[in-house]
C-alpha cells in the first residue's frame, strides 16, 4: 500500500535538496491535472538531476539521451502551495505532488524500485 505525506512549507527547501540526493539519476515524468479534470502525461521519461524551490517556484532539471546526444531539460512549477511526497510498497519514495495556488496538480512521477514502472 502506497502512503502520500504532506511536506510542512518550512521544509520544502531542505527536503528537496535531501530528495534530489536520494534519487538522483531516478528516471522521472511529469504528469499535470488539471483543476477540472483535464490530464496530461509527459512522454519523455528523463533522469533527475536537481530539484530546487525559489519563493512559490518548483525548478526540475532532468537529463536524457537523444539521437547518441545527451541533453537537458529544465520545468518550472509556478504558485505551488503545496508539496506532498508519495512513498511505493518498499517505502521509497515513489512521486511527488506540487499543488499550485489554481488547484491544479502536478505530479513527478519516478521509476519505481519495486517494479520498474514510471
Amino acid at each position: 500500500m502506497t502512503m502520500i505525506k504532506a511536506v510542512e512549507p518550512q521544509e520544502w527547501a531542505t527536503f528537496l535538496n535531501a530528495f534530489t540526493g536520494r534519487n538522483r539519476g531516478r528516471g522521472a515524468r511529469f504528469e499535470l491535472f488539471g483543476p477540472h479534470g483535464g490530464f496530461k502525461e509527459e512522454e519523455r521519461e528523463a533522469a533527475l538531476e536537481d530539484i530546487s524551490i525559489d519563493g512559490h517556484t518548483i525548478t526540475v532539471k532532468r537529463h536524457y539521451v537523444s539521437g547518441g546526444t545527451a541533453r537537458s531539460m529544465t520545468d518550472e512549477v509556478t504558485g505551488v502551495r503545496g508539496i506532498s511526497v508519495q512513498y511505493d510498497t518498499d517505502n521509497s519514495e515513489d512521486m511527488l505532488e506540487f499543488t499550485d495556488d489554481k488547484n491544479a496538480m502536478t505530479t513527478l512521477h519516478f521509476a519505481s524500485r519495486v517494479d520498474g514502472d514510471s
